[in-house]
């Protein structure tokens, strides 16, 4: 078995999702189908013995919605949103009259002004509501759409009658108003849908457009899609690592926070593994592809979070369940409303339309089938912006109901920023001095752990001077030079290298390190 993710396009409600989902369980050769109407994803199993991909894109455009293999690339969205608020001003601007004219003024031709007002929007606005409502039957389903449609040209039809056949009241700000307020939800929505996604665009955002690669012994810029495997990528300080691979030749530290969480940066030398879309801090790599495209860790994460989106937790199951019996039950009970009405109690043709017709309308279980998908595609998407991805939606669900976390004793739990905590003196200089002389090395580091000791200085209020010279030796440490003296801050690897003799301090630093601190020695 296979699985593969597809984008499909049209999907606007839980009932477009259900249509589709039942299509593909039908389908021979397709097992474990996920349909997402709020991203758009469909996500199934497939075997390649007895169907194909194109047989399984027929089979959804079958049902009267355009699919295609995902791509991880920025979506449509934004044209669609523009498109439907097109549409909602459109109506909108023509319903406002219809309802001034049908409400408050009277005039002769009153009616005829309202057809020709309501016309447009029953039909052009209304279109997309046709267009659904005509697919879901075709594929013998009942939707939200065949609500809106028939409620709506009920009205619509009954007061054209009205206007030029028979003598009685018109119903055309129903009609208009009816298609202006779903339509304006629909647009609300696909804002919502919008921002949910976000997360995901923004992991997209993080990969690089282009790669430095060495060709025919030159280095040449190329689309970050045309990288293969094995080609020799140069990344300078300050670059994001387009691609995972090998370190060739460089030494640099990298900030691995946005895969690793580690706030601290990660020092790389030759034959170290790199990760695409971090940050080189310092010095320039030459690295080898080993993973490009949607081979990389960044491409991977993002497929996580789409899987997971594209799943259902229980509670959605049951929601998409009970939407695909409420719309057929609506219609068959305001039939039922209009003959008893009609038939057995007599009443005017009028009155039982209106009973049907507001049954329709105030029935529409929109709510009912966007508040769950919704409600995780945030929870996912607010999870990735954080860190942490989820990979089933029914870990939200199972969530809610955690009273304990347990972490093993790797587990190293940090608020994702060092801060200076305790400042241990071995000579005649108390720790106010050792604090300025560290932060005066540090002054103008990028180093998060340099930063932390010169916010930690500026808390105490000590004034920090610029030095005379300053030079960073990347995976040990800075030396500066002031008033005439040098200050030498490091780890013990640099201290070594400078030949200073730490060995007498190797047990307090060995007890910082056991509380999970990061032990730093500053020498005047």
């Amino acid at each position: 078995m296979k699985k593969i993710s597809l984008k499909v396009d049209g999907m606007e409600c839980a009932d477009c999702a259900v249509t589709i989902e039942k299509a593909l369980i039908r389908t021979r050769g397709v097992s474990n189908v996920s349909v997402n109407f709020v991203t758009g994803n469909v996500i199934l199993e497939y075997n390649p013995k007895e169907v194909n991909i194109d047989e399984i894109l027929k089979v959804i455009e079958d049902t009267g919605y355009r699919a295609e293999e995902f791509k991880q690339e920025a979506t449509t969205e934004e044209k669609k949103t523009k498109g439907e608020l097109r549409l909602f001003v459109f109506s909108f601007f023509l319903t406002i009259p219809i309802l001034i004219i049908e409400l408050f003024l009277e005039f002769v031709g009153e009616n005829l002004l309202l057809f020709i007002l309501t016309t447009p929007v029953q039909f052009i606005a209304g279109y997309p509501f046709y267009k659904r409502a005509y697919l879901a039957l075709k594929n013998g389903n009942a939707t939200v759409d065949t609500l809106v449609v028939l409620s709506t040209s009920a009205a619509y039809f009954y007061s054209v009658a009205a206007t030029f056949f028979i003598r009685g009241p018109t119903f055309y700000e129903a009609s208009a108003s009816v298609i202006t307020t779903i339509t304006l939800g629909m647009l609300l929505e696909r804002i919502s849908y919008g921002k949910t996604g976000a997360a995901i665009q923004r992991l997209m955002g993080l990969q690089p457009k282009t790669a430095r690669v060495i060709r025919k012994d030159e280095e040449t810029e190329i689309p970050i899609g045309h990288v293969k495997i094995g080609d020799i990528v140069i990344v300078r300080p300050g670059e994001r690592i387009p691609v995972d691979g090998i370190v060739l030749d460089g030494y640099s530290a990298v900030d691995e926070s946005m895969v690793t969480g580690e706030s601290v940066p990660v020092d790389k030398k030759e034959g170290d593994m790199v990760i695409g879309a971090t940050i080189n801090k310092s010095g320039v790599l030459k690295i080898k592809a080993t993973g490009v495209g949607k081979d990389t860790t960044l491409a991977q994460i993002i497929r996580i979070v789409e899987e997971a989106q594209a799943s259902k937790a229980p509670v959605q199951r049951i929601a998409d369940r009970v939407v695909s019996y409420f719309v057929p039950l609506v219609l068959l009970s305001a039939f039922i409303a209009f003959i008893v009405w009609y038939f057995w109690l007599n009443s005017t043709l009028l009155f039982a339309l209106t009973v049907f017709v507001t049954m329709l309308v105030v029935a529409c279980p929109c709510a009912l089938g966007i508040a769950v998908p919704t409600a995780i595609m945030v929870g996912m998407g607010m999870g990735a912006e954080h860190g942490i991805l989820i990979k089933r939606a029914e870990a939200l669900e199972i969530g809610g109901k955690v009273t304990t976390v347990i972490f093993d004793k790797t587990a190293t739990l940090t608020k994702g920023e060092p801060e200076l905590t305790d400042i241990l003196t071995f000579s005649e200089h108390d720790g106010k001095e050792i604090l300025n002389l560290a932060a005066i090395a540090e002054k103008y580091s990028e180093h998060p752990i340099g930063k932390a000791v010169v916010m930690g200085a500026e808390r105490k209020g000590i004034e920090i001077p610029d030095a005379e010279t300053f030079e960073v030796t990347i995976g040990y440490g800075a030396r500066a030079k002031y008033d005439g003296n040098d200050i030498i801050l490091g780890n013990r690897k640099f201290m070594l290298k400078e030949r200073i003799e730490v060995q007498h301090l190797e047990g307090e630093l060995r007890k910082l390190e056991e509380q999970g601190k990061t032990p730093i020695i500053c020498e005047n």
